[in-house]
């Protein structure tokens, strides 16, 4: 009767918990847990092959990611592993507002998620470790520095463990199959995400003629919907985000200048 009465009480203070949650947020946390969750399942394909009973295709990898994204939605909704319970408390301690604005991106660190993949889990990135790849990866692939500097920090402001609802990781926010197809192994790596993003970058302006901003708004919006508008998209976003990384460049490309002479 002992056990009988605790597990009720339990029960009870489960259902006034989830009474008391606010359901935007507690959403919001289950949304972030889901990702995870489908980010590990992809990694754990990746260590077990197939043994070749299946044959490699576009449809069959859409197939899949549909599958590891619909069971990640119920293993989150079924408890999952109190990452949702975590974005919440994190969500709802204060309601303070950010002292840094992320566009569309939350972090997590990576010592709150550990069962989230096997992948090797990278420490976030020094201000100087950003500046270093992001030198870098414009002068391998012929950007402007400065261009790159305000994608970046339009992108994720400067946080390599970025990760967005919609799934963009990383410095320049990739999604998982721009990743792929740019060579990143591993989106939450800095040097790897933004040279990843350089060369996606550098696709885009050889593919628009070097038109910078045609190139940004590709890179935000897709290519597909600049070939279709003959030119930047008139989404509302996409427009605010081609000011705003032109803008950033003049302004980075003007401070450095002065503070060269």
């Amino acid at each position: 009767m002992q056990t009988q009465q605790i597990t009720s009480n339990d029960t009870k203070a489960s259902k006034e918990t989830s009474v008391a949650r606010d359901p935007k947020k507690w959403k919001v946390a289950q949304e972030f847990e889901s990702m995870f969750i489908q980010q590990m399942f992809s990694a754990m394909r990746k260590t077990v092959p197939d043994g070749g009973m299946t044959e490699e295709s576009h449809g069959r990898e859409i197939f899949t990611d549909m599958l590891d994204s619909e069971m990640s939605k119920r293993a989150s909704k079924q408890g999952g592993f109190g990452l949702a319970d975590m974005v919440y408390r994190q969500l709802t301690s204060g309601d303070r507002a950010p002292t840094q604005s992320v566009p569309a991106s939350a972090s997590i660190p990576w010592k709150d998620a550990s069962a989230y993949s096997r992948q090797a889990r990278p420490g976030r990135a020094t201000a100087a470790q950003v500046e270093s790849w992001t030198q870098e990866a414009a002068k391998t692939n012929g950007i402007d520095p400065a261009l790159l500097k305000s994608l970046v920090r339009n992108e994720s402001a400067g946080d390599s463990l970025a990760v967005s609802r919609a799934g963009a990781q990383g410095l320049t926010q990739l999604m998982p199959g721009t990743a792929r197809d740019m060579g990143v192994s591993n989106p939450l790596d800095g040097r790897q995400n933004v040279m990843g993003g350089a060369r996606y970058l550098r696709k885009l302006l050889d593919q628009f003629d070097g038109r910078e901003d045609l190139a940004l708004a590709a890179y935000n919006a897709g290519p597909g919907n600049v070939v279709k508008h003959g030119g930047i998209p008139p989404f509302a976003e996409t427009q605010s985000y081609v000011k705003k990384v032109l803008d950033g460049r003049k302004q980075i490309g003007n401070t450095e200048v002065n503070y060269a002479s």
